[in-house]
Order: structure tokens, then C-alpha cells, then sequence
């Protein structure tokens, strides 16, 4: 609020609190203040990007699809909250939305009979539908026969070869998605997804993995980046002096990501464009952001520009050799 009060066009993101500290802040100061937090938001709306253009590789209608997570901290519980706001606004209700989800902790499958206090922000995520409890990550899959397998534990290897064979017995396609960073956190390499697979499993990770050669044929893994995400959204808001930095706009930044990749992209097995084009795409997430803050009466530019995407387009600062020169003379003289 000090941030806000001395520099009021300013916007803040914050991120790598302590999970409850994430939560009870972003809960306490998103409405009053120019917020948003890069785990719990960024690493949804990347996440439910690749998950979209992953159904559609698979060829699940979203509204069909069961997923199950490792791990219930903020970066598990942002995607979590995300995908349900993305089922509900392709009309399902919230507790339909919720119930194809399942997430897991240290302790097991969240479920309201297993004992313990849960968190408030996974609590939501606990079934209560009579849904047994259990412990073992295979057991789960079996009984969620899920169509997606997300993993933002960050406790390094947790997908085994049963693992991944039992994901493979329920849906031809997998998604297995081992999202946690650094690399030695990841539940899966790329190399054994594939080959665990048989080549047929979707993978996205939020570490970088080299191309894996496997019977003949070389596989590109995805990234998950929040890159593709935050300069966007954070630009698109401050473009047009959005009030505040709603939920919608993360869920528009996801739509907007997906879209980036072209039928061919998809039926060669890509779900992200390639970090070269991180600008465009960051330029296409900020016009999304900004159509969005008009749509909900949360810009404070007026009028509307005209054309919006050039607005944004000409906004934009371009590092150039010039740029620099100019600014290593001023700093001299």
C-alpha cells in the first residue's frame, strides 16, 4: 500500500512467499491495490494454456477431462483454481468443475475424511463425495482414470515407469506435466516420459528439457513458462490503467497463449510457441489483458484508443543498441 500510495500508477507483482503468506495477501490487497502474485496466477494461466491446446491434441472436450495433481501448495492450487474457473465459464458449475479435479499431498488424496486440517486454500480440492482415501499416486490414477497428470510438488522425482504406464492404460494421449523447478525438481525427465510412453504422452515441463530421440523419432518437450504470461498481463493492465488486476484477466492471458500455436504446431505435438517469440506473444497477451479491463469497466484510460493493439504495439519499449549508447552518454556527462 506504501508502493501504491507513493507511486500510484505503479503495479506490483510479487512472488516465492511462503504458501499461506501468497494467499492471505493476494486475498487481502487484489481489490484495493494494482497486484497480482506470479506463482499463484502466472503459474496458472501458463498451465491451463498448455492444458487447452493438450485436450485438443488429445481430442477430450474440456468438459470431459479428469486431472490429477501433485501437490496442493500455491502454484498447485493457482492452476487448481484456474482450470475450475475455466470449466465454469464453458458451463459447468462450480462443484461440477471442482470434481473432476483430484490433488494430492504428502499425506495422500485430499479428501474431507482422511483426517487433519487442511489448508484454506486447498480445502475446496478436498472430495467429499464419498471418494475412498488413499496414498498411493497409482491407486489414485486408477480410480480418477484421469487425463492429465500435473505435478508442482517439488520434491523431484515422483513419476515412475508404473506411473506413467498407468496413465498410458487409460488415455492414449497423456498430459504428464512435471512443472516444478529446478530440473532436479522435476517428477519426470523428458526422456523417461517418452520412453515410459511410448512417445505417445503430451509433455510440457516447467524446467527446459533437450529434444529426446526415441524409436526414430525426436521430441521436442514443452516449457511452461510463466514468462509467457507475466510481462503480458502486467503490461496490458498498466497500458490502460486498469484499477486492478482481476482474475479474468489470467483466464484471457490463457486463451490468448493457447492460441499462439497453429494447427500444424499442434499435430507435431507442441503446446507453446518457442521462446523467440516471446515478444509477439507477450503483445498479444497485453491487447487480450487490456480488451479484458475495458469489457469489465477496469481501465481508467479515456477514451478507448482506437485501435488498441497498436496502442499497446507503440507502448512498448524496444532495446536497441541506440538505446543503450544514448543511455551510457547520459550516465557519463
Amino acid at each position: 500500500m506504501a508502493v501504491q500510495d507513493k507511486w500510484p500508477a505503479c503495479l506490483i507483482q510479487f512472488e516465492d512467499f511462503a504458501t499461506d503468506r501468497a494467499f492471505s495477501v493476494l486475498s487481502a490487497l487484489q481489490d484495493r491495490c494494482r497486484c497480482f502474485n506470479d506463482d499463484i496466477q502466472g503459474t496458472g494461466a501458463v498451465v491451463l494454456a498448455g492444458f487447452i491446446n493438450g485436450m485438443k491434441i488429445q481430442g477430450t472436450a474440456l468438459q470431459d477431462a479428469r486431472v490429477v495433481f501433485v501437490g496442493a501448495g500455491s502454484a498447485a492450487c493457482g492452476v487448481a483454481i484456474q482450470l475450475a474457473e475455466l470449466l465454469v465459464s464453458e458451463g459447468m458449475s462450480e462443484e461440477e468443475a471442482r470434481a473432476t479435479i483430484y490433488m494430492m499431498d504428502v499425506k495422500g488424496l485430499l479428501t474431507t475424511t482422511r483426517g487433519g486440517d487442511l489448508p484454506d486454500y486447498s480445502r475446496p480440492f478436498a472430495r467429499a463425495d464419498g471418494t475412498p482415501d488413499m496414498q498411493s499416486l497409482v491407486d489414485v490414477i486408477n480410480h480418477a482414470q484421469p487425463h492429465a497428470l500435473l505435478g508442482l510438488a517439488g520434491a523431484g522425482p515422483l513419476f515412475g515407469q508404473d506411473v506413467i504406464e498407468a496413465m498410458c492404460a487409460i488415455t492414449e494421449m497423456p498430459l504428464i506435466f512435471p512443472l516444478s523447478n529446478p530440473t532436479a525438481k522435476a517428477e519426470i525427465t523428458a526422456e523417461d516420459a517418452y520412453t515410459w510412453s511410448d512417445g505417445k504422452c503430451v509433455f510440457a515441463a516447467g524446467s527446459p528439457f533437450p529434444p529426446v530421440k526415441f524409436n526414430r523419432n525426436t521430441y521436442t518437450p514443452g516449457q511452461g513458462n510463466n514468462v509467457f504470461i507475466f510481462p503480458g498481463v502486467g503490461f496490458g493492465t498498466w497500458s490502460v490503467g486498469a484499477m486492478r488486476v482481476a482474475n479474468e484477466f489470467f483466464l484471457e492471458a490463457a486463451r490468448e497463449l493457447a492460441s499462439c500455436l497453429s494447427d500444424e504446431d499442434l499435430a507435431s505435438g507442441l503446446i507453446y510457441p518457442p521462446i523467440s517469440k516471446l515478444r509477439e506473444v507477450s503483445c498479444r497477451v497485453a491487447f487480450r489483458t487490456a480488451e479484458c479491463a475495458y469489457r469489465m469497466n477496469l481501465a481508467t484510460k479515456a477514451p478507448k484508443p482506437h485501435d488498441l493493439r497498436e496502442h499497446i504495439a507503440r507502448l512498448m519499449y524496444v532495446p536497441s543498441y541506440e538505446n543503450m549508447t544514448g543511455a551510457v552518454i547520459d550516465i557519463l556527462e
